[in-house]
């Protein structure tokens, strides 16, 4: 796991949204479900009032924080073997 991923993922655990701040980038995109989510401040609210802790579907690095960030939707989280186990075609 990327250590940028982790300490996102430890941040979040801990509800630590003032230290989570310097880990996301300023344009970050965030991705909860069908909502995207688009810059730091407003992903901090969501965060807030959504808390999670699941590790990312994906991500993307810019400058070394996040820049994109997908949250597995429900029908992921209920799947016994993630999201790889689903066939796209």
């Amino acid at each position: 796991m990327d250590p940028a991923v982790r300490d996102v993922l430890d941040t979040l655990a801990h509800r630590d949204y003032a230290g989570l701040r310097p880990l996301l980038h300023p344009y970050l995109w965030w991705t909860d479900g069908a909502e995207t989510i688009r810059g730091r401040t407003k992903v901090l609210a969501h965060l807030a009032a959504n808390p999670t802790s699941a590790p990312p579907v994906s991500y993307e690095l810019r400058d070394g924080q996040i820049y994109r960030w997908t949250v597995p939707s429900e029908d992921e989280d209920a799947a016994p073997d993630g999201p790889e186990a689903t066939d796209p075609h």
